[in-house]
């Protein structure tokens, strides 16, 4: 009870969040709360396994979520330290627990999710222009907040759990 509380307030402090005037203020921000997404993902999602000495969070293709995660390292994660990476081709997309993919990287979802296949890793990304059986979690932008929606049957082929805490907090589950 007291998480599922917790990650209401959490996601909800930071899909509200009004966007600021400037340009590049309105991208710092929009980073900030998709890095605090991810995190939050990771937090109620369950790996079959993970490399007892870091957790893996992957951005492909997107320089703002890469910088606004940088807050994350100083946490913990399931035990584990956490490490930021930022990767330029899908060779390195098996050692990750969570991968971010960029707008800029959305035309390379489908070759990524070829060469992820079944390993564990969840995938998210914003939600346009591609395929949404290849991403496991996708944001999605409505009337200046950020919501998301889950797809469960591609979580459990890679034989990740989301929680039932999140998932009651999804737009979407399917």
């Amino acid at each position: 009870m007291r998480f599922n509380f917790r990650l209401t307030v959490l996601l909800l402090a930071f899909s509200t969040s009004q966007p600021a005037v400037a340009a590049e203020g309105i991208i710092a921000e929009e980073s900030a709360v998709e890095a605090a997404f991810l995190y939050n993902f990771a937090v109620f999602t369950e790996w079959p396994d993970i490399p007892a000495d870091e957790f893996r969070i992957c951005v492909l293709g997107s320089e703002s979520v890469l910088a606004a995660l940088e807050t994350v390292k100083k946490k913990k994660l399931k035990e584990r330290t956490i490490s930021i990476t930022n990767i330029s081709s899908a060779s390195q997309v098996q050692s990750c627990q969570v991968l971010f993919v960029g707008r800029s990287e959305h035309a390379s979802i489908t070759s990524l999710a070829r060469q992820i296949f079944n390993a564990p890793v969840l995938v998210v990304a914003e939600e346009n222009g591609y395929d949404p059986k290849d991403v496991i979690i996708a944001l999605v932008k409505l009337q200046g907040r950020i919501a998301f929606k889950i797809n469960r049957t591609a979580a459990q082929e890679k034989s990740l759990t989301v929680s039932s805490k999140l998932l009651k907090l999804a737009l979407r589950v399917y």
